[in-house]
């Protein structure tokens, strides 16, 4: 097994086991969505692990907030490090195995939902559909006003992205559609949001209420976009990734998956959607993968050192290039220097 698919299969049963441990929750979408966290992770996210508050890091929103175990265990296989409510390193992880072990119970830090200033690596609360990609147009806005206020010629501060999982539910909300006209109007070529078209929702099939061209649509607001056949295809989202990455205009990336993939009986029906497993299918399902049946929360070497050597290296590259970029900025430009400080602390 490669140690991409490794990575990915660790993504996916970590989330099965959390969900399970919980006995409630929502496994399907993890299972079927793990690519694409590992490829926006792995390849493109410009983050440093060490350093989750770093201004310009590019931005993660898991619209389809009832996915929460998909976030939780990216979070904790990346080694995010933990940050008080003053924004000081506390030097834990962010989320630990026994976080994992603790979603949705009370007073942990792995929620049912994703919440922001609750767990570090969270960029944005995501309970309501629609909320997620709501805000994501909002932080892409903050972005390009960032830009215009505080770049300069050879001091390119802000120049992040924001990458966004979105579910079906999210696009049926009427909320998405204004905010999706929003940033196509003002081509926001930093936004991408990647919609997970797996045509199941809660209740069943999404042709029970839902039939647009969302592609089409999407395309008439002014977005550029693109098709994924199989979520499992590496090789196509990382193209699809790099042409937003290009863009003149916001990108919609639709990808095909299969809920609970791999689950022999609940893969592709609404019964991997909002309730667990069990523990039969659970066992059946690692079979599927190549993975050892009875283990729980396992967390294979050479996981962890692969994302280390990916996101982590890569990120810390750029934060350091990004500091001293910063300290130069505010020899040049002290009064600016000193307003965007203000900023970043809300004391301005």
């Amino acid at each position: 097994m490669s140690v991409d698919q490794l990575s990915i299969n660790t993504i996916r049963t970590l989330s099965m086991d959390g969900v399970q441990t919980a006995n409630s929750g929502h496994p399907g979408t993890p299972m079927a969505l793990a690519p694409v966290a590992y490829t926006v992770w792995q390849r493109f996210l410009r983050y440093d692990p060490t350093a989750p508050a770093w201004p310009d890091r590019d931005r993660f929103v898991l619209s389809c907030g009832h996915a929460s175990m998909l976030i939780y265990s990216v979070l904790h296989l990346v080694g995010v490090r933990e940050l008080d409510h003053d924004g000081k390193p506390t030097g834990r992880e962010a989320v630990s195995l026994d976080d994992l072990k603790k979603f949705r119970q009370l007073h942990s830090k792995t929620p049912g939902h994703p919440e922001y200033g609750h767990t570090t690596g969270v960029e944005t609360t995501t309970g309501p559909l629609g909320q997620g990609v709501a805000n994501s147009v909002g932080m892409a806005m903050a972005q390009r006003w960032l830009a215009s206020r505080f770049n300069k010629p050879g001091f390119d501060l802000f120049t992040h992205r924001v990458y966004v999982l979105c579910s079906d539910g999210d696009i049926m909300e009427g909320i998405s559609s204004e905010a999706a006209s929003i940033a196509g109007h003002l081509k926001l070529n930093n936004l991408v949001w990647i919609y997970d078209d797996n045509h199941i929702t809660i209740e069943g099939k999404t042709d029970l209420a839902f039939s647009e061209n969302v592609a089409a649509k999407f395309q008439a607001m002014g977005w550029n976009s693109h098709q994924v056949a199989d979520a499992n295809d590496l090789a196509s989202l990382g193209s699809a990734l790099e042409a937003f990455q290009n863009s003149d205009k916001p990108t919609l990336v639709v990808v095909k998956s299969i809920i609970g993939y791999g689950a022999p009986k609940k893969a592709n029906t609404h019964g991997a959607h909002g309730e667990p497993l069990g523990e039969e299918e659970i066992k059946a399902t690692k079979k599927v993968y190549g993975w050892p049946e009875e283990a729980k929360f396992l967390v294979p070497d050479g996981v962890k050192e692969d994302f280390a050597h990916g996101v982590g290296k890569r990120g810390q590259t750029l934060r350091e290039t990004w500091d001293a970029l910063f300290a130069n900025y505010k020899t040049a430009y002290p009064e600016l220097a000193r307003e965007w400080e203000l900023m970043d602390h809300g004391q301005l």
